[in-house]
């Protein structure tokens, strides 16, 4: 007898009834008999679990595996099998029923018959992977922070901005010339020239209260171009002697 697949393949979904077909092929010049067994009794059908097949017939038999109470787990293995039993039919035993057939044949002639085992196999669908969590875009090899500028940030008023850019317009002519003679005097000359700007900042009339370009330090106000001229004079005198 000649059985056909080797592995029975059920797929899902498995709470619901799942057929699958085991065709037997008598090659034979003789019929024959058989009967099908599962490890599962109660979880399967088979119709017709046994039967006859005549010389060169071939049959279906549909195992029926009934739905489950909830899906298998993805990673479990089904252990079930079925075995097809197959004898060939004397002539003495043409009348009998295929019940009646086995139940002989199993008391008297249990060495003629052949066994045929089937796996059973559930496909069940792996746990597709869990898409990658789009990992941001890392920042370029060498790409400098800045800190943006808060709505608070107040800038430079324009006219301490000019004065002190002014100024210094001066003194890297002074200092890029080096420590000669001419340079002493032209850094002289420069000092002069702030001192005499420092001492008309301070003759003029105090600034209107909430001026721009008046610094409060404790009870006086300093004019911030007379600051700035200041603290330029100190770098210079600096530069010079130190």
């Amino acid at each position: 007898m000649e059985i056909a697949p080797p592995v029975l393949e059920f797929s899902g979904p498995f709470t619901k009834t799942v057929t699958r077909t085991l065709q037997l092929h008598n090659k034979t010049p003789e019929p024959m008999a058989y009967k099908v067994k599962t490890t599962a009794p109660k979880l399967y059908c088979v119709r017709p679990n046994a039967s006859r097949v005549n010389p060169g017939e071939t049959i279906e038999v549909q195992i029926i595996l009934q739905g489950l109470k909830q899906e298998p787990a993805p990673d479990f293995k089904c252990k079930d099998k079925f075995l097809v039993q197959s004898v060939a039919i004397a002539p003495e035993q043409e009348t009998l029923s295929v019940g009646d057939l086995w139940s002989t044949v199993e008391k008297v002639a249990k060495e003629k018959i052949s066994d045929y085992k089937i796996r059973v196999h559930y496909q069940i669908p792996q746990d597709e992977s869990e898409p990658l969590t789009p990992i941001a875009a890392a920042a370029p090899a060498g790409a400098a922070f800045s800190t943006p500028t808060s709505n608070g940030t107040k800038s430079v008023p324009g006219s301490v901005e000019k004065t002190l850019t002014d100024s210094l317009e001066d003194a890297p002519a002074v200092v890029v010339s080096g420590s000669s003679k001419g340079s002493e005097k032209k850094l002289q000359e420069t000092i002069k020239k702030l001192e005499s700007e420092l001492e008309k900042a301070k003759e003029a009339p105090p600034a209107a209260a909430g001026s721009a370009t008046t610094v409060r330090t404790g009870n006086q106000g300093v004019p911030v171009p007379m600051a700035a001229l200041l603290c330029l004079i100190a770098f210079l005198l600096a530069w010079l002697f130190f």
